[in-house]
Formats: C-alpha cells, structure tokens, sequence
C-alpha cells in the first residue's frame, strides 16, 4: 500500500501486488476526472482520498478550498496522469514463485448495477471493501491509468483468462483437448465454441500488429485443406462440397460445408486462425481507429458486414466473418485506395459493433445525411463532414474526452496555432463536438456555454437547463483554440478571426444524426481567448394553449381575443422568459387550412406545418421591417414579427393590424403596462395604436416544483399575512376578501398550504421543469382612452386591474397556494 500524508490529509492510493512504479513517486499526479451518477464529470486535484473511512475531498479548478467528494454518488474515479508500473522482483520470489508466472497484464470486465460495462486490460488489480482498483493499459502498454470504481457500482466483476484458456496458456491442457472438452460441453450445455475463440480475441492494436506480422510469416493453404488438416471434416466430406461447388458456382465452399452440417461456422473460423495464422478479434471490445471507420460509410458496412479497425500505412485492416470470402474487397479497394487485409470476427459481435459504430442506412437517409451515405474517398474535401453518421448515444462523454486527453500535447510553440491544433485533434474532438450536442439536445438543455479560462486553467462547458446552468465538462487549456476553431468551422466563421465578435448558425444534420441548427456566438474575451454559446433551435414542438399554465380566466381571455381578424396582439418579457413559445402555441391554437400565417423570426426556434415562416438575416439588408412589407404583399391573414425592435418595424405592424390584418408580436419590457408606454415613447401615434391593440401579455418563468417528491406543510399565520400584502399591494383588493377566496380555492381540510422542495431521482434538487407566470392586459375602453390620454403607467396598472388583469406577482402567489411554485421561485419571476 502507498498511503501519503499532506497537511493531515490521508491519500490512499494502493499499488497492484508484485509491481512498484518505475522510478517514480505513485501515483504520479492526483490530477483527476470524477463522474458521477447524474452524468457529471468534474476534473480537480485529489487532496485526500480514504475509500475505506468514505473521506475524500477535490480542488476544483478556480477554487481555493477543496470541497468534499461525495463517493456515494461517485460512479468512477481516474486518475488523469498514466503511471509506469514493473514487476517487482523482491515481492515475487517472497511468496515462492518467479517473476514469469506474474502476468503483466489481465483482461477485466466489469459490470454495473445500471448494467453498463467497463472492459480491457489492467496491470493487477486490489479488490477492497471500498471498492475495485484498476491499472488499465491504453495505447502505451508500458504505462496504466489508475481506476476506482466504488462498491455499490459493482455488479459483476471478471479479471483475467476463464478456466480453459488459463490451462492452455500454461501447458496443462493442450488445444486439441481442450476442443474436444468445448464440444463435449456443447453437446451437453448448447453453448458454442465461441468461448474458446473469445478467450484468445484480440482486443488492443498492438496486439493486433503482432498477429499480423506472424500472419505474413504462415503458409499459404486453401480452405479445405485446413479443416482437414485439422479433422474438422474428412476427405470425402470435402469432395461432395467441391462437386456441390461446381454444379453451384456462385456459392462458397464454407457456406456448403455448414449447410451440409458437417462443420460449425466457429470451427471454420478456428480453422483459419490455427492453421492461417489469421487474427481473431474480440470486435466487441477493441479499440478502433476512428479515421479508419470514417474511411468506409454505412451502407457499404452494413452491405459486406465489415468493419474497418486501423489503417497500417498504406493498408486498411477490416473485421470480417470469413477472410477468405474476397467478394468485398474490390469495393473497398476502389473506396478507400488502400489494400485490404482482412481478420476474424464473431458474426454477431460483428453486427453489434457495426450498428453501434454506424447510423443505419435509413437513419442515415431520413436525416439528410446524403454525404454519409455514401462511401468516402481519402483526400476528397471536409472530410469529417462527409464521414459517416456515428451512434454517440452510446459512448460516454468521459470516453471521448479521455481519448482526446491522451493524445500528444502541443508544443508550447504551437498553442497560438489553431490550424495546426485542429489537425492534430481532430479525430476525438469532431465526435467529442458532436457528443456534447447530442447529449445537451437529449436532456432538454436550451444553451452550451463554451467558457475559456486563462492561463492553464480548465475550459469548462455547461448546459442551460430549466433557465439555470449546470457543469456539463472540464477539458485541458491547450485543446480550447481546436475547440473553438471546430466549432467556428460548423458554423462557417473566419477561424482566423479573434478580436471580433461573431454570430452564425449551424445545421447540425450535415454533421451528426440530429435534424436541429444551432445559433452560435463567439465574443472575445481577455488574453485573446473566445467563449461560445450555441442555442439549440428546432426539434421543438408547440405546446398546446392549455399547458401554458395560464390561469382560466386568462386562457378564456386569450382564446377570445385570437377569433379576432384584425387587431395587435403583443407578448412582453425579458430575454429566455418564454415569448416565442407562447407566440407558437397561439399560432398553434388558429393554425387551419383556411388562413395563410407569415411569420418573420431571428432565428427560427420552432417549426410549424402550414406556416411560412421566414428568417430574418440583417447582413443582406433583409430586415423585421423588410419582411413585414413583403408579407402585406403577399396576401396574409395573420402576421406574426419576431420582435418589435424599432419604430419602423413597430409603426408598420400598428397600420397592418389596422387594415384587416391579425398581427403577434413580443417586446422586451417589463410588464404589460409598460409596454404601453415604451411604444408611445418610440413614437406611434397614440390614437392608431389604441384602435389596434386587442391585449399585451407579460410573462416570466419560475422553476416548478418536482411533482413526484415537493413536501407541504401548513402556512403559518404570519406568511399567510405577508403573502396577502403583497397580493393586494397597490390594488383596491380587501385582504379579507381576498384570504376568503383563497380558502375556498386552495385549501385543504381548512387550511392553506406552502409546498417546499425535497429532492428525487426525477428532478434535480426538488425542481422539474418550469412554469409561466403572467399578467394580461385587456385593451378595454377605459385603457385605449388611457392611451390616446398618454396615461401613465399606475393609470394603466389601474385600468387594467378594474378589467381584471392579475399583476405577475398575483400570479406568482396563486401558483404558489395551489402548489406548482415555492416561495423562492415565485418572489424570483414576479419581482
């Protein structure tokens, strides 16, 4: 055990049995990744680490204290610098034994509660109470990265060889008996002998390598001859195949003999790998070149069932079922240009892995990937952009960031460099780029913040989800020009460019398997550095009128003032408070064959059947106001303008709304009133814009309360007290009357309750989801008189509340009685 104090912290990192670090301190850096069982991944520096006591705590990148690390929601701990570890000679002989019945490496899988698994090579292993410690081997078979997976993860562990392949490797058993055995169980169990072949699967490159030199070295022998040769079938079973053969042309020999029953397609492919010297891989586990993969697409996979695993100069190694079935190759030549050279998989593995690599072909075709449904030609132009679709459902982001972690870092001369940086990282960064959208698009996330730090510090990504950010990713200083410039690419921008501030919009269908764009922004930030925020656009259906959360009266209200024909329907809030989400599920509400609807939006967030919905693109001059001259040529019925910006745009929405036109539109104000006032003050005559207006929603959004786990308790007096001063301040509302209609509306068994939130598997931290709050303005007699008057705001506060109007916080505090918000939230939207 190697167990380090530091200013009274233990750290309690033990070493694997009979190996000792080579020439260094172990471990070398308590630099490390976290993830945890909601999917985050944290990156800091271990400052103490005791699994048996349940005690460790982390530094986080730009903090000072280290924080507690919670190992009960841990999922995995990997130390992020690889250690050297050899045999240590003295421990060895200790126990009686010599140094080369001590395996340097053993293959491990381990299984999850959740059933996920975790599989390759390790350096030893120390199994505790605590939990599993690994030493996985990577791409360096001279250096581990330290693992720990905590106990209550556990499900299933197996490290190294099973039974039979233990007893061959050591000379107790020999191949032929232990075939024999195989078969016996076989006949005995219905298992194949697939065992045997998996114990001996090829499951790193290197490995591979070696296999392959060996193979060039093996004799030339045809199929036949070899299953002979090893009495897989006899001499005249092999000439009925052959006369079978000649009457059939086009079939092939192995395929006979296994329709003959006289041969397994596993005997065959052990055959092969015996007597050819053929590799076989273990396709379920092997680590694949990615820009091999990307050099062959879908369809052609799927076609031949191939699997490209790693390009060796100018030669292509591809996982087939049979090897010596060439009918492939000449495809693949003309493909790729490379020579083909074929090794040994499971048939079903074979499959799996293919569907797991690749899109399927009608995914491929159903999301407008035409360019990855094609095979792919080295040299050709953008070539990340054509390769083909990838499942990165099923790849964990740590994954692709380790990989991306692994790979050289650059040169301090370098780092200015993005180009040069991009060309080196481009192959875990392209599918890492795409993760991060996939996986922020799969759980709901509105925005990906990009955020660079400086100097050395982590550049940290995270996601925007119900209006609150949450740490997503950490990844190292020196990959954020490849990041930025990665992204800059996808959305067509001068990766060139640092000083400037850019906006662009990227459609991700040319890049991944999502049919959604993003809209992306690129500000400079100190030392020459950028940050990027992508807003996810599209996917995204229109909620129905009624899931809104307005309260009845209002929703009555608003299905009202929609029947209209003509008139200026106006939605005001701040920035991300919901307003083209409510525009759509009014569209939404009198979308039918008989109205034409124009839309005009920057961007476009949410599509619509039987809309003609257009995107505003100031660069060309093509303006809300520009837009707006168009569709009244264009013969509307209902006009909808993204955002009333200017007086031009405002003052033609106002005299369309006035010549038989319904016109939606939103403001950025503060409340209904206001933006009464905030018009009058761009200049509109005050006498067409009181005939125009029907009505101006307000809104803001509270996070709601996790349905599955809030806790209610009775409000006190003094809350029910304060909650009714704020309810009727500035109004004419008597509290008495007021409490009185509360009890009757919300009470349970007499009393009034106050729900808090607790916390589940369902929500984060008590909260799920949010929930609008509004204040709707009727355009009454008494408020358009107002407004041809220039009336100020507590005037219009005033004539709206005597039509009705509930004032936001009003709003807030019913949503709060009847038990979607908590106090918190509902102070938070309304204030």
């Amino acid at each position: 055990m190697n167990t380090q104090v530091t200013a009274g912290a233990v750290f309690d990192w033990p070493l694997p049995p009979f190996f000792h670090p080579a020439g260094a301190t172990f471990p070398a850096s308590r630099q490390c990744l976290a993830e945890f069982d909601d999917g985050r991944i944290v990156a800091g520096e271990l400052a103490a680490f005791d699994p048996e006591r349940n005690a460790a705590s982390l530094v986080v990148p730009g903090q000072s204290q280290a924080q507690r690390l919670d190992l009960d929601k841990l999922r995995m701990l990997t130390l992020a610098a690889p250690v050297a570890l050899v045999r240590d000679g003295a421990a060895i002989r200790q126990v009686g034994t010599s140094e080369g019945e001590v395996a340097e490496e053993r293959t491990f899988t381990v299984t999850f509660r959740d059933r996920k698994t975790l599989s390759g090579s390790t350096r030893g292993f120390v199994r505790r109470k605590s939990g599993l410690f690994l030493y996985q081997l990577g791409d360096d078979p001279k250096t581990a990265t330290c693992c720990f997976v905590p106990a209550h993860q556990l499900g299933d562990v197996q490290v190294g060889p099973l039974l039979g392949h233990s007893l061959t490797g050591r000379q107790i058993l020999s191949k032929q008996t232990l075939a024999a055995a195989l078969d016996k169980q076989a006949s005995l169990r219905q298992e194949l002998l697939g065992k045997q072949l998996a114990e001996r699967a090829i499951v790193t490159p290197e490995e591979l390598k070696a296999a392959l030199q060996m193979q060039r070295e093996a004799p030339k022998l045809r199929l036949g001859d070899i299953l002979v040769d090893a009495g897989a079938i006899t001499r005249d079973q092999l000439d009925e195949a052959l006369h079978i053969q000649e009457e059939r042309r086009g079939r092939r020999l192995g395929t006979i003999l296994i329709d003959m029953g006289v041969v397994t397609s596993r005997q065959v492919q052990m055959a092969l790998s015996d007597k050819l010297g053929i590799p076989y891989i273990n396709v379920r586990e092997f680590r694949i070149d990615p820009t091999a993969a990307d050099l062959i697409g879908a369809p052609i996979a799927t076609r031949h069932q191939v699997l490209p695993l790693m390009h060796i100069g100018d030669s292509l190694v591809v996982a087939v079922e049979n090897p010596l079935a060439m009918d492939f190759a000449q495809d693949l030549r003309f493909i790729t240009g490379l020579t083909i050279v074929p090794v040994i998989a499971n048939p079903d593995d074979l499959r799996a892995r293919i569907a797991r690599e690749y899109v399927s072909y009608s995914r491929v075709l159903a999301g407008g990937e035409a360019g990855a449904a094609a095979g792919h030609v080295p040299g050709a132009p953008h070539a990340e952009e054509a390769a083909p679709g990838r499942d990165l459902s099923k790849v964990r982001v740590e994954e692709l960031a380790m990989a991306l972690a692994k790979e050289e870092p650059l040169a301090p001369r370098a780092t200015q460099d993005a180009e040069f940086e991009l060309r080196i990282t481009d192959n875990a960064l392209v599918r890492l780029v795409n993760k991060i959208i996939i996986e922020a698009h799969a759980q709901g996330a509105s925005d990906i913040h990009i955020e660079s730090s400086p100097r050395k510090s982590t550049t940290r990504i995270r996601f925007r989800k119900d209006g609150d950010l949450e740490d997503y990713l950490e990844l190292p200083s020196y990959y954020r020009n490849a990041l930025v410039s990665r992204i800059k690419i996808m959305a067509a921008m001068d990766i060139s460019e640092h000083r400037h501030s850019q906006d662009g919009k990227i459609d991700f269908g040319k890049f991944g398997p999502l049919p959604i764009e993003l809209r992306v922004a690129v500000v400079p930030t100190i030392n020459g550095m950028q940050d990027i925020v992508l807003r996810i656009l599209g996917g995204v259906e229109p909620l129905p009128l009624a899931d809104l959360g307005l309260c009845a009266r209002d929703l009555a209200t608003i299905k009202q003032m929609v029947t209209r024909s003509y008139g200026l329907i106006l939605v005001c809030g701040p920035t991300g408070s919901g307003k083209t989400t409510t525009l759509h599920s009014v569209l939404h509400h009198i979308n039918r064959p008989d109205i034409k609807i124009w839309t005009a939006e920057d961007p476009v967030e949410i599509t619509q059947a039987g809309l003609c919905q257009v995107q505003i693109n100031s660069k060309i001059d093509w303006t809300f106001a520009e837009a707006m001259r168009a569709f009244l040529r264009a013969d509307p019925d209902v006009i909808m303008v993204g955002e009333m910006r200017d007086a031009e745009t405002t003052k033609i929405g106002i005299e369309a709304s006035l010549t038989g036109h319904l016109v939606f539109s939103t403001l950025h104000t503060n409340s209904a009133c206001e933006s009464v006032v905030r018009l009058l003050e761009l200049g509109m005559d005050p006498f067409n814009f009181a005939d125009a207006l029907i009505g101006i929603l307000s809104q803001r959004l509270a996070r709601k309360l996790c349905s599955k786990c809030k806790r209610a308790r009775p409000a006190s007096d003094g809350e029910i007290a304060d909650l009714l001063a704020e309810y009727c301040m500035d109004s004419k509302l008597e509290p008495a009357a007021v409490r009185a209609q509360w009890l009757e509306d919300y009470a349970h068994q007499g009393q009034l309750l106050l729900h808090e939130p607790a916390g589940c598997d369902a929500c984060k931290g008590g909260y799920r989801g949010r929930l609008g709050v509004y204040e709707l303005l009727t355009g009454t007699a008494q408020v358009k008189q107002l407004i041809r008057a220039r009336g100020t705001v507590p005037q219009l506060v005033e004539a709206g509340q005597a039509g009705g109007m509930r004032l936001l916080r009003q709003d807030a505090i019913e949503k709060v009685l009847g038990g979607a918000l908590d106090l918190s939230q509902a102070r938070s939207a309304s204030s």
